[in-house]
């Protein structure tokens, strides 16, 4: 289950009251420091049955107060040089407070990973399990930064929509410098409507993440907003059209009432804030998710 931190909780209160010891918590969740909860923070309360992983990141998380990228390194299973290396961090002694950080991935050889998303027939990538891998590479690309464009403009080239498809999504991810830009502007000349549509919303994110924070993402798909993590009947959730601007708070948080996701295995929501309205929430992971 998971418990929203309520003014005057602390963690120790937390874990006794249900049965656990702060250290447990802290085992299942990202936290660094067992003073420092916040409020309104969700909280995993472990359940033998099912396996969560590490709750509260994934694949990116936000920097809290008490936060060290050795701690955090600890709680993703990377060493602090790799997890400095996948952020670009000239130095990893200085994070901060509402940072948003890749996490759980360490930075491939790019040659390889070029080699592995350029296959010669097309027909493999139009299943769950082709999109699963490159929504996951994705992520891969994006720890390259923008060393992994000159790449990505390459596979903007091929054959296959689906490669030509999760190339925009890698770039929307990396969002910075003009070579990734122009990559994009590129992509809006693509003979696939679903590429070009996701490169209108790739090049939006750039212009967004140079105005504020990396920690602004756009919703790919239509979704709804959900009070607490967990599918709500259409009068108490607000809908979330496709390109909806949101800064995301905190990440992978299981259902409340462990429901499971459409294509099997655990449910998972993303907490964020509405940037136009202000309104807080989370959004189911369904489809693409957020770029």
């Amino acid at each position: 289950m998971i418990y929203i931190v309520k003014p005057g909780d602390t963690l120790a209160g937390i874990a006794a009251q249900f049965g656990f010891t702060p250290k447990t918590i802290m085992e299942n969740n990202v936290i660094c420091n067992p003073n420092l909860i916040f409020i309104d923070q969700p909280i995993y309360i472990p359940n033998p049955a099912i396996e969560y992983g590490k709750v509260g990141g994934y694949p990116y998380y936000v920097v809290q107060f008490g936060d060290t990228l050795e701690c955090l390194a600890a709680h993703f299973n990377q060493t602090v040089t790799n997890l400095a290396a996948a952020n670009q961090l000239s130095n990893p002694n200085q994070i901060f407070v509402g940072d948003e950080l890749l996490v759980g991935v360490n930075r491939p050889n790019p040659e390889v990973l070029f080699s592995r998303w350029n296959p010669d027939d097309c027909e493999y990538t139009n299943n769950k399990i082709a999109f699963d891998y490159h929504l996951s590479g994705s992520y891969l690309w994006e720890s390259l930064g923008e060393n992994a464009v000159p790449y990505l403009i390459r596979l903007l080239k091929h054959k296959c929509a689906t490669i030509r498809f999760f190339a925009v999504v890698s770039l929307g991810r990396i969002a910075t410098g003009d070579s990734t830009r122009l990559a994009l502007e590129k992509a809006l000349k693509d003979e696939d409507s679903k590429v070009i549509e996701l490169a209108h919303l790739a090049l939006y994110r750039i212009e967004l993440v140079k105005t504020y924070t990396k920690r602004l993402h756009l919703v790919t798909n239509d979704l709804e907003l959900m009070p607490e993590p967990k599918f709500e009947s259409p009068s108490v959730s607000v809908p979330v059209p496709r390109g909806t601007e949101v800064i995301s708070l905190r990440w992978k948080i299981p259902s409340t009432t462990d429901e499971e996701g459409p294509w099997g295995g655990p449910m998972y929501y993303d907490k964020v804030q509405i940037l136009n309205s202000g309104k807080i929430g989370y959004l189911p992971r369904l489809g693409l998710g957020l770029i």
